[in-house]
């Protein structure tokens, strides 16, 4: 009997946030959106964030403005493959398009990541082929 490893889901946790929106009425998220990663954008809000921003986690549902999100536990997410790719051990930001990529080095002087300390979770995996990552959240 053969058997693979795949972290994915394991012990996760779900919270239920407010979609931001661009304009009254147009939401940042929509279907199409789900398994992507997302970032807090305002009280109990959320979007796609801003490139090199803190990741929460990954967008499990959206309905009426209403989005839940895997916020604990192990998650896949796509990785920007115009970035660095995420080291096993090592954190992740979000990329603002619904990917993850490589969080900055910390500096030795400050022991800040450049442009601040956005690192979130831990890389479990990472597939060079398939372009994703698991992270412990």
């Amino acid at each position: 009997m053969t058997r693979s490893v795949d972290n994915n889901g394991i012990g996760a946790l779900y919270a239920t946030f407010t979609i931001n929106e661009t304009t009254p009425g147009t939401y940042d998220l929509s279907a199409p959106d789900v398994g992507e990663a997302v970032a807090l954008m305002g009280s109990n809000k959320i979007g796609k964030g801003a490139d090199g921003g803190r990741l929460l986690g990954r967008l499990e549902h959206v309905a009426g403005g209403l989005a839940t999100v895997q916020v604990s536990g192990v998650a896949r997410f796509d990785v920007n493959t115009g970035e660095s790719a995420p080291s096993v051990g090592d954190g992740v930001v979000v990329d603002g398009a619904g990917k993850v990529y490589q969080a900055p080095a910390i500096d030795g002087a400050s022991g800040d990541p450049a442009g601040g300390n956005a690192a979130r979770g831990v890389v479990l995996a990472a597939d060079g082929t398939a372009h994703t990552c698991d992270v412990l959240l």
